[in-house]
């Protein structure tokens, strides 16, 4: 951690000081009736833990940056064009299909062949980030999931 590591948490932790003050004036609500500005002071809150934690860090440490990686690099092209392709394609299939087929195929994808994850880890993370997704989303928020293919299994809602 270095330089570029206390600049960029500098800029995160001002804006989530920012965030805040502005989620402050559009009204927080209560616990049990929310505001519109409820969500977004949340965020922000976690966003200047986290930023000020790497602050920190990066203040504390003694390494200076030694050689540079980019995330750019030559063999990491390929798996951002995977992973980009995969999210449009999540999009572009989220009616068709529904959300839970989609949701479950895009995380096999990602931790299968992106990460190359052992098949069983792979499948168990999967279908379990998948239904507590489901169980937030459709149950808890109420939010009306695309049904796609599972649509005539109406379980939970």
């Amino acid at each position: 951690m270095g330089r570029t590591d206390r600049i960029s948490s500098v800029f995160w932790v001002l804006f989530a000081i920012f965030v805040g003050i502005e989620s402050k004036r559009l009204g927080l609500g209560t616990l049990h009736e929310p505001g519109p500005g409820f969500l977004f002071f949340g965020a922000s809150i976690a966003l200047g833990i986290m930023s000020s934690v790497i602050l920190i860090r990066a203040w504390m440490s003694k390494k200076t940056e030694g050689t540079k990686i980019s995330i750019f690099g030559g063999e990491n092209i390929p798996k951002i064009l995977l992973v980009l392709i995969s999210l449009f394609l999540y999009a572009f299939f989220m009616e068709t299909l529904g959300f839970i087929v989609v949701t479950l195929l895009l995380l096999i994808f990602l931790l299968g062949i992106i990460e190359k994850k052992k098949l069983g880890y792979t499948i168990f993370v999967s279908a379990g980030v998948t239904a507590i997704a489901y169980l937030i989303f459709e149950i808890w928020l109420r939010s009306q999931l695309p049904r796609g293919l599972l649509g005539f299994f109406r379980f939970l809602g």
